[in-house]
């Protein structure tokens, strides 16, 4: 037996992360070769006289960040951390041509029927949200003794905000910073527009994913600083197509990649990192989703693999909390802590110092993780009653691309039936005649592929899991007659 982990029952470290840990740095020190067979979760649990709960939970984590893999019928192994060959492509996505620049036009009709069923991706669950508890931290904020809360705050954010989101980052997303390196914000495009300020005068050119948020894109656009769009595969960003001659920057959504939903693993985590040092380049990474996954622990933040100061980390409360909030953050490595304090910027801090505050509080006392557990437990649910129903009602006759993280997942129309494909926006608009909201992602494409099939977004939090489940079974047959 290799592996000979030291477990420490009586840590507040869970036994499943001590082994997790073990396992990942025996790895990464190269004590354990790839190919090389790990023992069975059956094996592995009796060696070390624990139950097989933890050892599966490990074993899943690591095989969701590219550590290991599964063999049907043989067994558990380690990867091959070097071999990025044998990743396949994303379904029909072709190398991004260098000179194509633009989105085409997708005309979409407005729909003629009310939606019934709205699948759009930034929705959230309002009502499991903990009004009474938010109410009752933002009610001790109007207190008077906290009337500096009624002024325009500090423009990097309340200190004991940025002192709990440091410690959250680091428990939670292995984020290894200091509240000096944070930043607060008012929404994911004002904390860009803020970074666009410190990066434009030596960045007029962003090397990015193929596919990207639109908004995101017309903050970069509005401060004329030129996009490359970048091919991805099925394990995100190529990292190997990013010209250093072109671009020293990148920007990348490597928890939960947008629209398709791929989660960056290891590997391509480390080769981006190592081409960021080897070019003296930034990486902007913007953290969407990242603290959605199904299935295992969420996956550690690409900024705590960072040893050379190089990640630029974007996050929102958006989801976790509400959008209404405008509440996130920028993690700026120390390079550029200098900059951002020498600037004269344009603009007062946008984030309500009341809403703060409250966040704050609400992460002091504990009760934010509660909300996140809850909220995962109750997204999970949700994505399970998406996944079994399109199954149910479309059959073969859709591929799921992007499972397993987030608040939305995209279904590749196959047609393996059909003589004749239709476009997505003749998808959307069958849907939409249905009263059905379901979105192309077309619009989301800088390079799009000459050639590939249609894919449609769908987004389930705001939904219930019987209107999912009652989305889904219309929408085949609007779409197959099922």
């Amino acid at each position: 037996m290799k592996l000979m982990p030291h477990l420490n029952e009586t840590l507040d470290i869970p036994l499943y992360m001590q082994l997790y840990q073990y396992i990942r740095d025996t790895i990464r020190d190269g004590h354990l070769a790839s190919g090389e067979r790990l023992p069975s979760i059956r094996e592995l649990s009796g060696f070390l006289s624990i139950s097989r709960a933890p050892v599966e939970e490990a074993y899943r984590q690591l095989q969701a960040e590219g550590y290991i893999y599964s063999r049907p019928r043989s067994g558990v192994f380690v990867a091959e951390l070097d071999d990025l060959q044998s990743r396949s492509a994303l379904p029909a996505a072709g190398k991004a041509s260098s000179s194509a620049r633009s989105t085409p036009h997708v005309e979409e009709d407005p729909p003629l029927a009310p939606l019934m069923y709205d699948f759009e991706y930034e929705g959230v669950d309002l009502a499991s949200f903990p009004f009474e508890k938010w109410r009752r931290l933002f009610a001790e904020c109007l207190w008077p003794e906290n009337r500096s809360l009624f002024m325009y705050g500090d423009l990097q954010g309340d200190i004991g905000l940025r002192e709990q989101i440091a410690v959250y980052l680091r428990r939670m997303r292995g984020v290894i910073c200091e509240p000096s390196q944070i930043v607060v914000g008012a929404g994911t495009y004002h904390s860009l527009t803020f970074l666009c300020q410190l990066l434009q005068e030596d960045h007029r050119v962003i090397a990015t994913e193929r596919a990207m948020n639109d908004g995101v894109r017309a903050v970069f656009d509005a401060h004329a600083i030129r996009l490359e769009p970048i091919p991805l595969d099925q394990d995100g960003l190529c990292v190997s197509e990013i010209d250093p001659a072109i671009a020293k920057a990148v920007y990348v959504t490597p928890a939960h990649q947008f629209p398709y939903g791929m989660i960056m693993p290891y590997n391509r985590r480390s080769q981006l990192l190592a081409w960021a040092s080897q070019h003296d380049a930034l990486v902007i990474e913007n953290d969407y989703d990242g603290e959605f996954r199904y299935g295992g622990r969420p996956i550690p933040a690409l900024q705590s693999l960072d040893t050379d100061d190089r990640v630029i980390l974007m996050g929102t409360y958006s989801k976790a909390l509400l959008p209404a909030f405008r509440l996130s953050y920028l993690v700026l490595p120390r390079r550029l802590l200098a900059r951002f304090h020498s600037r004269k910027h344009g603009f007062d801090q946008l984030a309500s110092p009341l809403f703060q505050r409250t966040l704050e509080r609400m992460m002091e006392s504990g009760e934010f993780e509660r909300h996140m557990r809850r909220m995962r437990r109750i997204y999970n649910d949700k994505y399970q009653a998406m996944l079994t129903a399109i199954q149910e009602f479309c059959g073969d006759r859709v591929k799921v691309i992007g499972a397993g993280s987030g608040l939305h997942l995209v279904v590749e129309i196959c047609g393996k039936e059909e003589s004749r494909l239709l476009t997505e926006v003749e998808y959307v608009r069958l849907a939409a005649n249905a009263g059905i909201g379901v979105y192309s992602t077309l619009k989301y494409e800088l390079a799009p592929p000459l050639e590939r099939n249609p894919a449609l977004l769908l987004g389930f939090g705001a939904l219930s899991k019987s209107a999912i489940r009652d989305g889904i079974k219309l929408l085949g047959e609007v779409w197959f007659n099922k």
